[in-house]
């Protein structure tokens, strides 16, 4: 289960609040322009002050959750958290390079706790999903240095040596990444719903199955990438050994190839983007709990920092921190794996 992690990394002070004052007048008369530096943003500062006020706004949450004079009639503020991920922007459609496989879909690298009022949502104008889209935009974009930065110490291979402006983020609500993320990809938990035998192992894409016996299973020509390709083949083999189109007394021996064509498909298909018949880009992160997930919203289209710190500072309250590294580093790990050939 993600947990926040403390930030302890060394505060970046060099060069901090020094400014150069002139040296009286230059030749001919002219006065030196005061030249006027503003220090650099200090990331692991702001870290470590959202961590603590992470922890107020928690506080303050379980406080009013256990008050017993509840306000029926006034404005109640609502704390809900949530899961960010991060993953390499691709080039004019195109997956990402293999520098940054890592990073080639959806990684989780941060946790969100926002505290707005219901009364928020009373606007006639707007509706729930529009004013939620709008405020999860404005936290990312406001936050966007810390949770590049949580990413770079969570996975550096990933991140490290990704530029922040080829980075795009995603956002859903932690019992949405709980559900149909983490019990599916950590835990396996959901490995198997939807098997009609039960089987434990078969339709798993996570035992060690290689893309080249995936293909050699759906009887693809070695390197293979095509995703029209891979999913005609997949048809063809899954249509041919379909339980309900073998005989009873095949059934049983017959079974198994039916789900390791399954697996072969989720093998290919799995970590690294793809594009569907429109050739817009197809994500193994995003497709997670199928149709039941419709809290994922990514990739955000970032604000300005100062639009964003505008609605942050004046219509709700933020913090961010990170997760447990080793979650975000099983995801890099599976990117990296289904990169590979």
């Amino acid at each position: 289960m993600p947990t926040t992690t403390t930030t302890t990394t060394t505060t970046l002070a060099a060069g901090m609040g020094m400014a150069t004052k002139p040296n009286g007048k230059k030749k001919g008369g002219k006065k030196d322009k005061k030249k006027s530096t503003s220090p650099p943003y200090d990331v692991s500062a702001a870290l470590i002050k959202n961590e603590k006020l992470y922890e107020e706004l928690m506080a303050e949450s379980t406080k009013a959750l256990m008050n017993d004079d509840d306000n029926l009639y006034g404005d109640i503020d609502l704390t809900t958290e949530y899961i960010i991920a991060a993953r390499a922007k691709p080039d004019n459609g195109s997956s990402p390079s293999s520098t940054f496989v890592g990073a080639s879909d959806w990684v989780p690298v941060a946790q969100l706790c926002i505290v707005r009022s219901i009364s928020q949502d009373d606007n006639k104008d707007d509706d729930h999903e529009s004013v939620m889209e709008s405020t999860l935009t404005a936290a990312v974009s406001y936050f966007c240095r810390e949770i590049n930065y949580l990413g770079c110490l969570s996975a550096p291979s990933a991140f490290k040596s990704l530029p922040r402006n080829n980075v795009e983020y995603g956002i859903e609500p932690i019992e949405s990444f709980m559900k149909h993320v983490y019990e599916d990809v950590i835990e396996g938990k959901n490995k198997n719903s939807g098997s009609s035998n039960g089987s434990s192992s078969s339709s798993s894409t996570s035992n060690g199955m290689s893309k080249a016996q995936a293909r050699e299973i759906l009887e693809l020509d070695a390197g293979v990438t095509d995703a029209a390709l891979i999913k005609s083949a997949y048809k063809k083999q899954s249509f041919k050994y379909h339980p309900d189109r073998i005989s009873e007394e095949d059934r049983e021996t017959l079974s198994e190839r039916f789900y390791e064509i399954k697996q072969a498909y989720e093998t290919l298909n799995s970590g690294v983007r793809s594009k569907d018949a429109n050739g817009s880009q197809q994500s193994w992160y995003a497709s997670l709990g199928g149709r039941d997930r419709n809290g994922f919203l990514g990739p955000i289209s970032l604000l300005s920092m100062d639009k964003a710190g505008a609605l942050c500072n004046k219509a709700f309250k933020s913090a961010v921190v990170g997760i447990d590294p080793d979650l975000t580093m099983a995801f890099v790990a599976r990117n990296q794996s289904a990169a590979r050939l």
